[in-house]
């Protein structure tokens, strides 16, 4: 039997690289796979393929679409507990309650948390003066781009 292959999901399909190393599970050294080391060439391709994405459909979905997909991914997460948990496991060799009760919760949470933070982050303002001696008001506005 041939270990697991953990490639890269670029531009919406599975990339090889040429190069790989193990991953091993820590408790035990067992073989989890092998993972695809990115060189310039995957992480190039995945730069294009984030900026593409961002004139396409993603850069235009609004607040909302995107709070709701990123919830969505939270649900998905917590629907596939037991894959996640036992990826998480292998992965770190943490025990399954440590992980069952703390990973995996919180990495779903994550997503709900920044989802909501999307309609919520506050703008920055602030005074300084100038050189002139005047005053200039700076600000910030924020606008999801990926």
């Amino acid at each position: 039997m041939s270990a697991k292959e953990f490639r890269h999901f670029i531009n919406g399909e599975w990339v090889s690289s040429p190069r790989t190393f193990e991953n091993r599970n820590p408790a035990d050294n067992s073989l989890v796979g092998m993972i695809h080391e990115a060189g310039e060439q995957e992480v190039d391709a995945a730069v294009r393929a984030a900026r593409a994405a961002l004139r396409g459909p993603w850069g235009k979905m609004t607040v909302a679409q995107r709070m709701e997909l990123l919830h969505k991914v939270a649900d998905g997460i917590q629907r596939r507990h037991a894959e996640f948990l036992a990826a998480e496991v292998a992965d770190t060799g943490k025990p399954v309650h440590l992980a069952s009760h703390l990973d995996i919760p919180r990495g779903a949470a994550n997503f709900k948390v920044f989802a909501d933070l999307m309609k919520n982050v506050p703008t920055e303002s602030f005074m300084m003066d100038t050189p002139d001696g005047g005053k200039a008001v700076n600000y910030a506005v924020r606008a999801p781009r990926g």
